[in-house]
C-alpha cells in the first residue's frame, strides 16, 4: 500500500523530478545572476573611486575633523551606489516575459509556467518526432536534406540532396 504500489512509485518519481527542476536555474536566471554580480563589482569600484578622489577634501573647513569628512564622503559613495542600482529591472524583465507569453498564447501555444518562456528564448533547436511529440534527448538524426546547387546542372537549379548521417 502507499509508496509500495505502482502509483506510489510514480508519485515519488514525479516528486524527485520536480525537485530537480526547481534546483536548476533557467538560462535567463543564470545571465541575470552574472549581470548582477558584474554590476555590483562595477558600482562598488566606482563608489570606492569617488571616495578615494575625495580624500583631499576630507580636511575641508566644513568638517570638524578629518574623520568626519571621510565619513561624509563614504556616505556620498554609498548613496551613489544605491542610486546606480536599477530598481525597475525585475519589473521590466517580468513585463518582457509576460509579453512573450501573450504572443505565444496568440499562436495557441500553451505555457503553464513562466520559466518555460525564459528557456524557449535561449532555444535554437527543438527536436520532435513525426507526431510533434517532444523527445527526451533520445532522438537520433539518420537523414539530412540540404538544398544544394549542382555544378553539373546547366540551368543552375537548386535541388534537395539527401545525406546519410553516421556517428
Amino acid at each position: 500500500t502507499g509508496p509500495s504500489t505502482q502509483m506510489g512509485r510514480i508519485q515519488s518519481t514525479l516528486s524527485e523530478a520536480q525537485l530537480e527542476t526547481e534546483e536548476r536555474k533557467t538560462p535567463l536566471g543564470e545571465q541575470l545572476d552574472e549581470f548582477g554580480t558584474t554590476l555590483s563589482y562595477v558600482i562598488g569600484g566606482i563608489c570606492l573611486a569617488v571616495w578615494l578622489a575625495s580624500i583631499p577634501r576630507f580636511g575641508d573647513s566644513v568638517f570638524d575633523s578629518w574623520i568626519e569628512g571621510a565619513i561624509y564622503y563614504a556616505k556620498v559613495g554609498v548613496a551613489l551606489g544605491v542610486a546606480a542600482i536599477p530598481e525597475g529591472l525585475p519589473a521590466v524583465i517580468t513585463l518582457c516575459l509576460s509579453l512573450g507569453t501573450r504572443r505565444m498564447a496568440e499562436r495557441n501555444v500553451i505555457v503553464r509556467k513562466l520559466p518555460s518562456v525564459e528557456t524557449l528564448g535561449c532555444t535554437t533547436t527543438i527536436c520532435t518526432d513525426k507526431t510533434g511529440t517532444l523527445t527526451s534527448n533520445q532522438m537520433t538524426a539518420v537523414l539530412l536534406t540540404l538544398l544544394e546547387s549542382n555544378g553539373e546542372n546547366q540551368n543552375g537549379k537548386i535541388e534537395a540532396v539527401e545525406h546519410d548521417v553516421t556517428g
